[in-house]
């Protein structure tokens, strides 16, 4: 069972392909460009005062130039007869040989560049491949390399192919290309140019590589529209496994959102919930949404849904959208929507109470600080209450909170607080989180709530509390069940699919969950005897003994139930990641 998130640092020190420092080359050639006219300058002098006593020699000042110039070639026929020679000219004598010598050592070095950046790579191993030039390959290179990794970058179509230190000349998706930068032997790969077309052909020539015998390579390629992603994250999971391959897709609204709301989870403001404010239905503000209710459906002692309030020019259209697709967001949320602008809502009479918390989400960043400061004179709230998302603006964060001195505009008393989308979701970490470990957690997360309802908590279960809390041996329990859906799904001719339409998915027979419940159960025993569970009448996780260990056909009734009921319950799990099952093939 591989480890989730990014792989571990590799070490400190400088990665592969890291450039040599700038400003040590910067001041050699200073250096030696300076050497260079005094030389000439002090040849010039000194051949004037030498051939004063050597009348052989033509002393017309294009004649002097010329003898001049010959000494940068190692040699000058005035020079010939000997000295003892001017101290000017014995300056330029060794001067202009050294130049002329660091000059063939600066060529060589710029000619050879090439073919020993290729040798470098050819030998690295356990690097890491970031596929794109624009902000997303940006931030995440250069949190790898913070990290300790070893980074190739390879640039996208839409650039100029000329190598540099940090980069492989050529098309990223041309394997020949993957093949230079080293893909064999690869730790990682992500393609992220601004174009998720490209992206997904990127990976799927990384995909053609023979994996590392070291260890399997990671491919992830970003995906800017969220419905694509999660449809080819579905595709992919509906497939068996490829040894020494792990393939995922991401889109960086959703991890922003995740991590934000990870960090910032929602609580209660007085004994109520809060009352929460989003002001954009983009893909941002539609991850933000469902990542709300999914934290606020966690909280153990919430007892009323969380009033939202979603302003847009299609608010209704979008909150309908995210309810159908996740289903738990009606129960959770109490979503009130508002087509039209802020100013519209405002100027109608009909302006909600003010919220405590205000997330402005617009893709148009101008649009969104605009926003963020007339919602400020109208909802002034708590530092850092209203949260706005920018991306290529998001170095104006230092404008409104910079430390020491820095702060150079008012940050409205701290209410106002930037959040860099790319930034934020730039994390080799969040990024290592597929969708088997996404649903791994939807699976913890349905199965505390039952739990919960029935009357536990985590006193009486410790598998009770949040997924960060949760150990490891449960962790990988749930992501070994998670990793099996795809399995059993093709086993009876179905996928997953994204909940788009008005098609609520394929409705399970009572043959097809007898069928899974079986294959739910072989595969459970032997995820439990692979780590030393033994059967036994009495059940003692002390000594790793369960009465459940036993074939289908000896297992006690209740103990088949609950696996029916696992099975039963899938389509609703399926449909809290914002998936449906659907028939592909007959079983």
């Amino acid at each position: 069972m591989s480890g989730t998130g990014g792989s571990g640092a590799t070490g400190p020190g400088r990665g592969l392909g890291e450039p040599p420092r700038p400003r040590t080359v910067s001041i050699l050639r200073l250096i030696f460009t300076t050497v260079g006219l005094v030389s000439l300058l002090a040849g010039y002098l000194g051949l004037a005062r030498y051939l004063r006593d050597h009348p052989d020699f033509s002393a017309h000042p294009f004649d002097l130039l010329y003898y001049d110039l010959q000494l940068f070639v190692l040699g000058s026929p005035p020079l010939d007869q000997g000295g003892p020679f001017p101290f000017l000219l014995d300056v330029a004598r060794f001067g202009a040989p050294a130049v002329t010598i660091y000059a063939f050592f600066e060529a060589g070095r710029l000619l050879f560049a090439t073919e020993l950046r290729r040798i470098r790579i050819r030998r690295a191993r356990g690097h890491v491949i970031v596929c794109g030039d624009g902000l997303v390959a940006a931030t995440l290179s250069r949190r790898l390399r913070g990290a300790g990794h070893r980074v190739v970058s390879v640039p996208s179509d839409a650039v100029t192919t000329e190598p540099g230190p940090l980069r492989v000349p050529g098309a990223a998706r041309d394997p020949d290309v993957l093949r230079t930068a080293g893909i064999a032997r690869a730790r990682a790969l992500y393609a992220c140019t601004d174009d998720s077309p490209t992206n997904t052909a990127i990976a799927l020539a990384a995909t053609r590589h023979g994996a590392d015998p070291d260890g399997p390579l990671a491919v992830y390629a970003q995906v800017a529209d969220a419905d694509l992603c999660l449809a080819l994250q579905a595709r992919r999971l509906g497939l068996a496994d490829r040894p020494g391959l792990r393939l995922d897709f991401f889109n960086i609204d959703d991890l922003a959102a995740r991590k934000l709301v990870a960090q910032e989870p929602p609580r209660p403001v007085r004994g109520r919930p809060p009352r929460v404010a989003l002001l954009g239905a983009t893909g941002f503000g539609r991850a933000l949404l469902v990542e709300l209710a999914r934290r606020w459906r966690l909280r153990e002692a919430h007892v009323a849904p969380l009033p939202l309030t979603l302003v847009d020019d299609r608010a209704s259209e979008a909150a309908g959208q995210l309810i159908h697709r996740y289903p738990f967001v009606r129960q959770v949320c109490r979503i009130t929507t508002h087509d039209g602008e802020l100013g519209d809502l405002l100027s109608g009479g009909a302006a909600p109470l003010p919220p405590d918390r205000v997330f402005i989400c617009y893709d148009d960043e101008e649009r969104a600080l605009k926003s963020a400061l007339l919602a400020e004179q109208l909802w002034p709230g708590a530092p850092g209450s209203i949260v706005v998302r920018l991306d290529r603006l998001a170095s104006l964060r230092e404008a409104f909170d910079g430390g020491r001195g820095d702060r150079v505009l008012d940050d409205l008393s701290g209410v106002l607080r930037l959040y860099g989308v790319v930034d934020a979701a730039c994390d080799p970490a969040l990024i290592g989180d597929d969708l088997v470990e996404r649903l791994a957690r939807v699976i913890h997360e349905s199965y505390a709530l039952a739990r919960r309802r029935r009357g536990e908590h985590p006193g009486t279960n410790p598998a009770l509390v949040a997924w960060e809390e949760l150990p490891e041996t449960l962790k990988r329990a749930n992501r070994a069940q998670a990793r099996d859906i795809g399995r059993k799904l093709r086993a009876v001719g179905c996928s997953l699919s994204p909940r788009v339409g008005p098609d609520e998915g394929y409705v399970l027979g009572e043959r097809e969950i007898q069928r899974l419940a079986v294959m739910e159960h072989q595969r459970w025993v032997a995820e439990r005897q692979a780590t030393g569970w033994r059967y036994a009448e009495r059940r003692d996780d002390t000594h790793r003994l369960h009465p459940a260990l036993s074939p289908w056909e000896s297992l006690r009734d209740d103990m088949r139930e609950r696996n029916h009921e696992a099975i039963r319950e899938l389509p609703t799990l399926l449909a809290d990641a914002g998936f449906r099952i659907v028939r592909v093939r007959a079983a």
